[in-house]
């Protein structure tokens, strides 16, 4: 036995978001440090393989995953940056099947915590994190609960609105919805903001300036979810608030405001993971109070939705001050990820973040 803690990466899965995670994964085996972490990278698309919503050109390398073959990493999008192509690539390169560590984990043989770096769908929704806890699996980030919450931009709208914390007005609407059930409303609010409600990285989202533009929008997100969010566009500047729990203590604290300036239309996938495509500034070049009441907001969002370990939230700073549009409760851990950037201007470099969630994810079990 080495004595080292052994970190299983939970990475890579079925989501849209696929390929980031493959990229967060790789950067969290590379920086976790090797003199205390013992560290394996799994695809939890290997427990999938039988999964009737598996996307096709995923069918393939989830089965051959699962019965131990070796199988030719799937393309990277041409979307994605080189950079993040070539760190996508060896990610898949590198990956392992997740159902022989997690079931000797469970056996008290294959893990002793597992970092969660899924992202989307069936990683951040709460379903990884249920079959954790049954597994008795201790596991980075958020529990069931505030994963599941966060990632239903619906639900997590009402409770933080609940709670006091300036949310935009909007509505949702169903996949069974006739357009006569939400076009005036909708109409009333232009321009908006259309968006799937469980999903992230801005996939299936739409900026609408007119009435006509509306049902495309709506009809592109629900491609993605069977609930879509129509909000009012709030113009502004866009920030997010990295928070950190505390070890030891039972407090969060806020990591400094990063200002995000895209140079496209907006922050959509494609600017989130390539540095050319928007500047990101740490600390925010905004008034000192309203900084101070974002980070607020962003550790009372943390709380309310009853996130552990981490969380970030994105906001717009619009003419009456900060307004929460979401939180998400697994951030992005690539090198052009927002949360590590704002640890560092806190003082605290990538592999001390890393280790932090590890050791907060321990703490939790006990």
């Amino acid at each position: 036995m080495s004595g080292k803690i052994r970190v299983g990466v939970l990475f890579g899965g079925a989501s849209d978001e696929r390929e980031i995670s493959l990229a967060s994964g790789l950067m969290i085996a590379e920086h976790l440090p090797k003199d205390r972490y013992e560290v394996r990278l799994l695809d939890t698309l290997a427990l999938m393989a039988r999964h009737p919503h598996l996307a096709p050109r995923l069918k393939e390398r989830a089965e051959a995953l699962a019965a131990g073959r070796s199988v030719a990493a799937l393309p990277a999008p041409g979307t994605l940056a080189p950079s993040m192509r070539e760190q996508v690539m060896r990610a898949e390169e590198r990956a392992e099947s997740a159902v022989r560590a997690l079931a000797g984990a469970a056996d008290g043989g294959g893990l002793d915590v597992a970092f969660l770096a899924l992202h989307g769908k069936w990683g951040e929704d709460g379903t990884i994190q249920g079959f954790l806890e049954l597994a008795g699996i201790p596991y980075t980030g958020s529990g069931v609960l505030a994963s599941a919450l966060a990632m239903d931009k619906v639900m997590a709208k009402k409770i933080l609105s609940a709670e006091g914390i300036p949310v935009p007005r909007g509505l949702h609407v169903r996949r069974e919805d006739a357009p006569a059930v939400w076009r005036a409303r909708a109409e009333a609010l232009l321009p908006v903001v259309v968006k799937p409600s469980r999903q992230g990285s801005s996939v299936g989202m739409s900026m609408v300036d007119g009435a006509r533009d509306l049902a495309a929008a709506v009809a592109l997100a629900l491609d993605h979810d069977r609930e879509a969010l129509i909000e009012e566009r709030i113009h502004g500047t866009e920030i997010t608030v990295g928070v950190l729990d505390v070890p030891g203590e039972d407090r969060a604290e806020a990591l400094p405001v990063v200002e995000i300036v895209p140079k496209r239309a907006f922050f959509d996938y494609q600017a989130k993971y390539d540095p050319a495509q928007c500047d990101e500034i740490c600390p925010a070049r905004i008034d000192p109070a309203l900084a101070a009441t974002a980070q607020d907001l962003a550790v009372r969002a943390h709380r309310s939705l009853t996130c552990r370990g981490y969380s970030r939230t994105d906001m717009i700073l619009g003419p009456s001050g900060p307004v929460v549009l979401e939180v998400n409760t697994l951030p992005g851990m690539t090198m052009n990820s927002l949360l590590p950037k704002a640890a560092a201007a806190a003082g605290i470099p990538f592999a001390d973040l890393l280790d932090r969630l590890v050791r907060l994810a321990l703490e939790a079990r006990d």
